[in-house]
């Protein structure tokens, strides 16, 4: 299902991850580094771009020649021999693997008390986690191969043996983009992408390599407003790879616009784009979050959102062992929030106000109809669509749903009706796999 604010539509699922791009006023944008260089460097690129295509037209007007056209670039009496290559062997291959139901899976570990003599610098913060760190560059497989790079981001190692997280939007929310995952010590290796889950924004990627530094992850549960928080990733990328910034934590259970299924931490910790898939640190050096998203305006400063560490595992975890998220109930339905303002205005309850119904969903063929009102899920109450979204959680595919529906009238002046509507979900299509 999808949201929909009182300034306009959002076509991403309600459920979907966190808002990756601007979608109205509020500008929260990707923190994954951008290939679009900006003023003097975009006038290079434009010029060097122009001076590659005429190279290949006239590549392609000499190969579209006959074989005698062809041979007139051997020099005169030469001998000519076909030539294989092969990649560089300093690069592993990409690992031929998917899911396995029984991968690695990963936990949370106890977090010492503040003000304990386990207490760290951040000297040291760094010094425990700069190695589960690594930078991973995407390639669009789809173009040529002497395209240059889609984008950098920032990625977790997970275990010793090369399993490492990241967003959904580092690898192009799709399985099939190429990656080139770089450790902290410059190492190189082609990973593949095991499964990814686009309304969290979490990917899983796999390396073959040994005697990897694991990052060690604490339970986000226990956070706190105003604890130490560290982000350390790949702000504008390979280029700036490894650096650590110092913050707070500004806030907890934060939601960003279209992106209801997750609750972010808030931080100061300066975020940039490259940051994305690296690490929110607590000062013991323990992964506390994933950095995935900022808020970017003129007049906003120090507001940086990560994936909360026990959500990570809970999704990780599920594409390590199936490749997708295989167990998300969907109504099939997009909403927006009936707050308390529009409730007194037009004499109705809050709830979410349908939008849209899915012929495909499982709500079509029931009685609920676009303008309804959902005010509950079986003996719960429902005020705005992430109530509706967090009570979903608690249901998986096949799983059978009454929904307390309010119908209002057109004349605003006499009372709507209530009735059920009994819904069996279905399992949401856009967690598998693509």
């Amino acid at each position: 299902m999808s949201l929909q604010n009182n300034t306009g539509y959002y076509n991403r699922p309600m459920t979907a991850g966190p808002v990756m791009y601007p979608m109205y006023s509020q500008p929260f944008v990707p923190v994954q580094k951008k290939k679009s260089p900006a003023g003097k460097t975009a006038l290079i690129c434009l010029c060097l771009s122009a001076a590659i295509i005429i190279g290949g037209i006239s590549l392609f007007a000499v190969g579209s020649g006959t074989k005698k056209a062809e041979e007139t670039h051997v020099p005169p009496g030469s001998k000519t021999t076909e030539v294989g290559y092969e990649a560089d062997d300093d690069v592993t291959k990409a690992p031929e693997i998917k899911a396995d139901p029984n991968g690695p899976q990963i936990s949370a570990a106890e977090t010492p008390e503040t003000g304990s003599d386990e207490t760290t610098t951040a000297s040291k913060v760094y010094d425990k986690a700069y190695k589960s760190i690594v930078c991973i560059t995407s390639y669009d497989k789809k173009k040529d191969y002497i395209t240059s790079a889609d984008g950098e981001g920032s990625g977790i190692v997970l275990t010793s043996d090369g399993y490492i997280a990241t967003n959904s939007h580092v690898v192009n929310d799709t399985v099939k983009t190429g990656v080139l995952v770089t450790l902290f010590d410059e190492t190189q290796y082609l990973g593949t992408i095991i499964g990814i889950d686009k309304k969290t924004d979490l990917a899983v990627i796999k390396i073959e390599a040994e005697k990897l530094e694991s990052a060690e992850f604490a339970d986000s549960d226990k956070l706190k407003i105003g604890e130490l928080s560290f982000a350390l990733g790949n702000p504008g990328g390979s280029e700036f790879s490894n650096s650590l910034t110092k913050g707070t934590v500004s806030a907890l259970n934060r939601t960003l616009s279209g992106s209801a299924h997750i609750k972010y931490i808030q931080t100061d910790a300066a975020i940039n784009p490259g940051n994305s898939g690296g690490a929110l640190l607590n000062e013991f050096g323990q992964v506390i979050g994933m950095n995935t998203a900022k808020l970017v305006a003129t007049d906003y400063e120090g507001m940086g959102f990560a994936i909360p560490s026990n959500t990570v595992i809970e999704i990780i975890n599920k594409l390590i062992r199936y490749g997708s998220v295989t167990d998300r109930g969907t109504i099939g339905i997009e909403g927006k929030t009936c707050d308390l303002y529009m409730s007194k205005v037009n004499n109705v309850p809050q709830g979410m106000l349908v939008t849209k119904i899915d012929p495909k969903g499982s709500a079509a063929d029931t009685d609920l109809k676009v303008n309804d009102i959902i005010t509950g899920i079986n003996d719960v109450k429902v005020k705005s669509s992430y109530d509706l979204i967090d009570e979903l959680k608690k249901y998986k595919p096949g799983d059978k749903i009454t929904l307390k529906i309010y119908r209002p009238v057109s004349d605003k002046s006499k009372k709507g009706y209530s009735f059920d509507v009994s819904v069996i979900l279905k399992q949401d299509s856009e967690t598998e796999t693509k």
